[in-house]
């Protein structure tokens, strides 16, 4: 019984000693792992400064969208002083001889591009904010909204038989004239100079955020659109796109 109880000490003096040497090779394998991670510390602190530096010239292009470019202080569209732009993409310019002329803007021309065009008969009422002009295209139509109130008393010939007209869209692409006797109250629902420039803009801002990558074989010049985008766009649908567009 005594040499029973004797043979427990040195069982658990082994036990001791293996204890106390798993914690003398458990010190330094804690400190090397620690000096590790201390060392990845410093060298990602140590990159963030030429991240930092790099960053402002990395642009994020939101996935479905393309880069354009386009000439600094140039826009995509124009329109030129004394005219003035419905919302829906139509534009009125008083004439020397009083009457007001009527057209479409560069962003309607360049959207909708070729496409044979319905106007109001001479003597024949239009109101601002009500359809007036449409566009055809095969079995597809989309209407315009007129700019002013009026009666119509000219109707531009070169626009409906000739397309090429509109590429000069507030020249020779004029589209048809009115008397407008409430002018002046239309013309405080409309956009001149800087206002009409911001509609034309936000009007870029749509396209950009529809343009795909697949849209590169329809621009041209440096990034500018042109004409038939919303076919390129919208593909069948091009109708409902430019309706969207024209609020019609």
């Amino acid at each position: 019984m005594e040499h029973e109880l004797l043979s427990i000490y040195p069982a658990k003096l082994m036990e001791y000693c293996l204890a106390i040497g798993y914690l003398l090779l458990f010190v330094p394998f804690w400190r090397y792992v620690q000096g590790g991670r201390r060392a990845a510390t410093a060298v990602v602190r140590a990159a963030a400064p030429a991240r930092a530096a790099v960053a402002p010239a990395v642009a994020v292009v939101p996935a479905g969208a393309i880069a354009l470019s386009r000439p600094a202080g140039a826009g995509w569209f124009h329109v030129p002083p004394g005219v003035h732009l419905h919302p829906g993409h139509t534009w009125a310019r008083l004439e020397p001889d009083g009457l007001v002329a009527v057209g479409l803007d560069d962003f309607a021309h360049k959207l909708v591009g070729p496409a044979s065009i319905g106007l109001p008969p001479p003597g024949s009422q239009v109101a601002q904010g009500e359809p007036a002009i449409e566009l055809r295209d095969e079995e597809r139509d989309v209407p315009l909204l007129s700019p002013v109130d009026g009666t119509v008393v000219a109707v531009n010939p070169r626009a409906r038989t000739n397309g090429d007209a509109l590429d000069d869209p507030y020249g020779a692409g004029w589209l048809f004239k009115v008397k407008a006797p409430r002018l002046a109250a239309n013309l405080r629902q409309l956009h001149a100079d800087a206002p009409a420039r911001r509609l034309l803009e936000d009007a870029e801002e749509l396209l950009a955020r529809r343009l795909s990558p697949e849209l590169g074989q329809v621009l041209q010049d440096g990034g500018t659109p042109v004409r038939g985008l919303a076919r390129a766009l919208a593909g069948d649908r091009w109708d409902a796109f430019a309706r969207e567009c024209f609020l019609t």
